[in-house]
């Protein structure tokens, strides 16, 4: 699908007012920064997170680590009109901090607990093999002990018969919240009309958190 975009090139305006409603369909788990062993979630979404959610939604799946799309738009943004870029905790600009902007914020109620979340991990040498649950028929001579030359692998020949990733249990904290998100939104008018047309009918599935974090969005204009 062809992205039009120009229209983040215009000046930033803040002329119209809207409430954005979430619903979590799912408990979320909201990490705002590098996590270490353990992921300790927030109960509310960053600006940066509900950028990311309306992005997805729109559709604009632009990557600054491959083709450096968002890096160059988001650079040309703020060079156009001046403005400074914010950039999340763990490296996430979004061009739509130019155009929109949070002004209220009203947090329902949270339940919080722990749980084992399954992180994927890679590595090459043998935690890697250890950790995986499947490999190809062709490592289980070598598996096995088998000490035949031609079915013998050393260790960096066996992890190609692995997957790329494994499956490594780890400890993350989740919340459960009893009521909505509301936000009053600020923007422009054709950005308020993409955002009512848009989130009646997303693009991709729209999420918080972990990409498990399923919630239901809304948006009126006040």
């Amino acid at each position: 699908m062809k992205l039009n975009l120009d229209f983040l090139l215009e000046p930033p305006d803040f002329s119209v007012r809207g409430k954005l409603v979430i619903e979590a369909l799912a408990p979320l788990s909201m990490v705002s920064s590098m996590p270490g062993k353990y992921y300790r979630c927030q109960p509310e979404p960053t600006d940066e997170m509900l950028y990311g959610m309306i992005e997805n939604a729109f559709g604009f799946h632009l990557t600054s680590k491959n083709d450096k799309d968002r890096d160059k738009l988001i650079k040309k943004v703020s060079q156009k009109h001046k403005l400074e870029i914010q950039t999340s905790d763990v490296g996430f600009s979004s061009f739509l901090q130019f155009h929109i902007r949070v002004s209220t914020r009203c947090l329902p109620d949270m339940i919080h607990y722990d749980d084992y979340w399954s992180k994927h991990a890679k590595h090459t040498d043998q935690r890697h093999i250890n950790g995986s649950r499947n490999h190809d028929y062709r490592a289980i001579p070598t598996l096995n002990g088998i000490k035949r030359e031609e079915l013998t692998l050393n260790e960096k020949e066996l992890i190609g018969f692995f997957p790329q990733y494994y499956i490594s249990p780890t400890q993350r904290g989740y919340f459960v919240p009893k009521g909505s998100y509301k936000y009053v939104l600020e923007t422009s008018a054709k950005i308020s009309k993409l955002l009512i047309e848009t989130l009646e009918n997303p693009i991709a599935p729209v999420y918080l958190g972990s990409n498990d974090g399923w919630i239901d969005v809304t948006y009126e204009e006040l």
